[in-house]
């Protein structure tokens, strides 16, 4: 059995990988199976990996028993399709034919050949966690890499230029100046974004803002200075813990967001709901809801806000459900500033599920 890759820069940015064995001539060929991994469901960028050996595998899931779907996919890995059926693989390792609101009842290996190649092509999508002081060697100063957007797909050529605490960095060209900007939809921001950077056939999990500042070198880059790029237990120029935002698009650009979101606890999900919120990561707010869930204003009315109490973290929750308050000072359209609490009310549905935000109320103070 061998294996290729090579990556497709046509619609869907797609890194495809395929695993073949040789075919007998005259014989007929049998189904193969298609896994599809992307980090969101809206995401272009996407990895496929085509499994015609083992021969059985397709043929034994679509023969599998299949019952009415009384429970969602929760946090889907992956998307299987073999002929002109589709399936969505979960992160319980259920897997669901939506088409038909089923659920197939898989024996144990099918589901551990499914989790094989599920595995394999998550690798092949998302970056390696590596620490901000073994990456710093693979990036020197002066150095090159290529940073691919996550959700997106699009990717540019930066250079390393400085930087002690995380890489500074800058477009090389015009031309990646304009495609960064597009990615942040042709304005700069601050906002963070989980991204892949490549050096020397390497990829990394790491996060970006969108920020010109600070000096600028590359004549003709069309970009006003620098902007930051952060690995795992990197830190900004301010504070020496990593910065809880950039840590979080990490975590996502690893591939293990899903993994922490199985088990967190009840004040990790509001946290990692309050940090997606602040960085307008719509695709990461979702994981963390129920989905019937209702946020209780307009999200772009709420500008900003900051955390004024962390006493919330000390609270227990009850085995299924969960209250927490949070004080906040937000800032609102057209309003004046002033300090909430937002309540949160989290439930799962046994105690080896997952915690879930299903209701947020707001109290002003």
């Amino acid at each position: 059995m061998a294996m290729t890759a090579k990556k497709l820069y046509a619609s869907l940015f797609c890194l495809t990988l395929l695993l073949f064995a040789p075919v007998m001539v005259g014989a007929k060929e049998a189904p193969s199976s298609i896994i599809t991994v992307t980090t969101s469901p809206d995401s272009p960028f996407c990895t496929t990996l085509e499994i015609k050996q083992p021969a059985w595998l397709a043929k034994r899931i679509l023969r599998s028993r299949s019952v009415a779907a009384k429970v969602h996919p929760e946090l889907p890995r992956a998307q299987i399709t073999i002929g002109d059926r589709e399936f969505v693989f979960d992160s319980y390792s259920q897997l669901f034919e939506p088409a038909r609101q089923t659920q197939l009842v898989m024996s144990n290996a099918v589901r551990k050949q499914l989790e094989k190649w599920v595995d394999l092509a998550e690798n092949a999508h998302y970056g390696q966690p590596l620490d901000w002081v073994k990456v710093k060697d693979d990036f020197a100063r002066m150095d090159f890499a290529t940073v691919t957007d996550l959700e997106t797909g699009e990717s540019f050529h930066v250079q390393r230029r400085a930087g002690s605490n995380h890489a500074d960095v800058q477009p090389l060209t015009s031309e990646d100046t304009a495609t960064m900007k597009r990615v942040y939809d042709g304005k700069w921001s601050w906002k963070r974004r989980a991204i892949l950077l490549t050096i020397d056939g390497h990829t990394y999990a790491a996060s970006m803002h969108g920020m010109p500042h600070g000096a600028g070198a590359i004549a003709g880059n069309n970009f006003p200075g620098h902007f930051c790029i952060h690995f795992q237990g990197s830190s900004t120029h301010r504070r020496n813990e990593p910065d809880p935002s950039h840590s979080l698009m990490i975590l996502k650009a690893s591939g293990k967001l899903k993994q922490e979101l199985m088990q967190a606890t009840p004040m990790r999900v509001v946290d990692i709901f309050l940090t997606s919120l602040h960085e307008h990561d719509r695709s990461t707010q979702l994981m963390t809801t129920a989905n019937d869930f209702q946020m209780p204003f307009p999200s772009e009315e709420l500008e900003t806000f900051k955390r004024e109490s962390e006493e919330w973290q000390n609270r227990n929750p009850d085995l299924l459900v969960a209250t927490i308050p949070v004080e906040l000072s937000c800032k609102w359209v057209n309003r004046r500033e002033q300090k909430n609490t937002w309540t949160f009310r989290l439930e799962r549905v046994s105690p080896g599920s997952r915690w879930k935000i299903t209701n947020i109320s707001l109290d002003e103070k």
